[in-house]
């Protein structure tokens, strides 16, 4: 049984790995299927339908007895694990009372700033020393690989100690001129609020908390970045003033003008992303960037979110950018086809 799972599960992991895809998508009772530069498709080589009993044996053989006892009792379990030299990030669930498993098959090794095309304010702040900086947009938008080039690109530049806080260890570190901490959620910390406590004596130099879910993170990762570490974390918003909103929106109103005043202080940079379809093949983010400067920090202050966007579109030469003129540099560049260009632009309005 256990020969069977195995090359039934390296057949799929291959065939993922061969076509490029993202994700795979795994349930009892239904075909494999895959997702390649952002669209769904069915697998061709994973056999006949998945049936209960290759699912359990997944589960038990990726899964701790806690894990296996968190998914008994009808919670989703998130993991990652190592297989056939790659990295995955995987979520276990139940539908229909059949388990059910979404993978995101992340690339072979820590891709640069450069190779995900990212905007250069990004290169811009490999030698900032603190305050908080965000990568904001929906899920599979790329956030994560983002960060992770970014910090990857800070390990190859300079000394420094890099913390992460992770749920669960997506990207594996291979220390170069830093100094690596990677932390788990459920297997080296039981809480972010408490583990981003303990970072604050742990003395990291950048910490990256992942992604900012609640009041009690977002307070603690501010005084992270009032107390000298540069701060990286995730919201699900999808641009940059709806970042600031959301934050605020943690605190009840009697402490919002507070929490402005204290964003706008720290605050380093936000960069709001989603991917589009790249001419030929694979995906290209396409990126807003708010960065620090005096009016925006006053408009931040002031909670006048509407008029952000100009902010941006006057302040080119610093390198900020409106998600409009990221995709006019997009399709100028040559990395998207008019079509792709067209339909973006609709979605702007």
């Amino acid at each position: 049984m256990a020969e069977a799972r195995h090359a039934r599960w390296s057949a799929i992991l291959m065939e993922a790995i061969e076509a490029r895809a993202s994700d795979i998508y795994l349930s009892a009772g239904q075909d494999a299927w895959l997702r390649v530069d952002g669209r769904l498709r069915r697998m061709t080589q994973a056999g006949e339908t998945m049936d209960d009993d290759f699912m359990g044996s997944l589960a038990e053989a990726f899964l701790s007895p806690g894990q296996l006892a968190e998914l008994r009792n009808g919670h989703a379990v998130d993991f990652s694990l190592a297989h056939a030299g790659r990295r995955l990030r995987s979520n276990f669930y139940r539908q229909q009372a059949r388990l059910a498993l979404v993978v995101r098959v992340l690339p072979e090794r820590v891709p640069s700033l450069a190779a995900i095309h990212a905007p250069a304010a990004l290169q811009g702040l490999l030698s900032a020393r603190q305050g908080l900086v965000l990568v904001t947009g929906r899920t599979g938008s790329g956030k994560t690989t983002t960060l992770a080039a970014f910090l990857q690109a800070v390990n190859e530049s300079r000394p420094a100690h890099i913390l992460t806080l992770e749920d669960p260890i997506e990207y594996v570190f291979a220390p170069s001129r830093c100094f690596i901490s990677q932390r788990e959620l459920g297997r080296d910390f039981q809480s972010f609020p408490e583990a981003l406590r303990s970072a604050l004596r742990e003395m990291p130099d950048i910490l990256l908390v992942g992604e900012i879910r609640d009041r009690e993170t977002m307070t603690t990762a501010l005084m992270a970045a009032e107390t000298g570490m540069l701060v990286l974390g995730t919201l699900h918003t999808r641009g940059a003033a709806e970042a600031v909103r959301r934050i605020e929106g943690f605190y009840p109103q009697e402490e919002q003008s507070i929490v402005r005043a204290q964003i706008a202080d720290v605050f380093c940079a936000i960069f709001a992303q989603e991917l589009l379809p790249v001419r030929r093949g694979g995906r290209v983010p396409l990126v807003e960037v708010l960065l620090r400067e005096p009016s925006v920090c006053s408009l931040i202050r002031q909670g006048k979110y509407s008029q952000i966007e100009m902010a941006m579109m006057t302040h080119q030469a610093q390198g900020m950018q409106t998600r409009r003129q990221a995709l006019q540099k997009l399709l100028q560049q040559g990395l998207i086809a008019r079509e792709v260009y067209e339909r973006a632009a609709n979605r702007l309005g």
